[in-house]
């Protein structure tokens, strides 16, 4: 699997849409992540960008500069 598809499969399953959350909520999935994609040691970097690949798809918006972001769909 991708990063993307499993970032995005992780927000499908902890959130519903309109539902806010932040990104020290995402980092508490860190580790499932880890373990998905052992290769990359830059896990905090990858979750960041993976995110803002959803909000260009759609998937998300920033709220705000404080990371915090909204599920759309």
């Amino acid at each position: 699997m991708t990063w993307k598809r499993d970032l995005e499969e992780l927000i499908r399953e902890r959130w519903r849409t309109g539902q806010t959350f932040t990104l020290q909520d995402v980092y508490r999935f860190e580790g499932r992540l880890q373990r998905l994609h052992p290769s990359n040691p830059h896990y905090r970097d990858k979750i960041r960008q993976t995110l803002q690949f959803l909000r260009d798809e759609g998937l998300i918006s920033f709220v705000d500069n404080a990371g915090t972001y909204l599920r759309l769909k």
